[in-house]
């Protein structure tokens, strides 16, 4: 199953995030929009793992989860991978690095990795991802989104208050996630 860790967008950043979602769906075409309810912050993403590497995904980070302070999060700035070239994922990030979520991403990537799974060795890029252009993507397209790329966004702000493991599954009309473990982080 493919499975991923992630920070679900919670109020009032998951509205905000979403309507934002629908006004770039009215100016920008030819893309498939992410389900607007599982907006999320990507942590670590495992790719294709077995259940057993999936039961054991939690039990390794979940130390670090039950450590984590729950934080906040300023979303601010749309983009898009690759930097260079034909856009794949168009997203919605932090302008500025969020320290508790990289220091989140990167512990838990070490103790991932001791434990066995393939992590990534590049640097984290905090993104939530709104949306992939459909290939081949038009000019028209890709201008419309550089444009609204380019205008100032208003902050778009939540509290970061647990960490989940979902399993990705493909469906007509985009990926379906259902919510394997959740793991709250420390109460004050």
């Amino acid at each position: 199953m493919r499975c991923f860790l992630a920070i679900p967008l919670a109020e009032p950043g998951l509205g905000a995030a979403q309507r934002l979602q629908a006004r770039l769906r009215e100016r920008v075409a030819e893309v498939r929009w992410a389900r607007a309810e599982t907006l999320h912050l990507t942590v670590h993403f495992f790719g294709e793992i077995d259940d057993t590497r999936a039961t054991a995904a939690p039990d390794a980070v979940t130390p670090i989860a039950h450590r984590t302070i729950p934080f906040e999060v300023a979303l601010d700035r749309l983009g898009a991978f690759p930097e260079r070239g034909m856009p794949r994922v168009l997203w919605l990030g932090p302008a500025v690095d969020v320290l508790p979520l990289t220091a989140l991403a990167h512990d838990c990537r070490a103790v991932l990795a001791a434990a066995g799974f393939d992590v990534e060795n590049r640097r984290y890029h905090a993104h939530c991802t709104l949306g992939r252009p459909r290939l081949p993507w038009s000019d028209v397209a890709r201008t419309a989104w550089a444009a609204a790329a380019a205008e100032d966004q208003p902050e778009i702000r939540f509290t970061a208050s647990h960490l989940v493991l979902y399993e990705s599954r493909s469906a007509p009309g985009g990926a379906v996630y259902t919510e394997r473990a959740a793991l709250a982080f420390a109460s004050h």
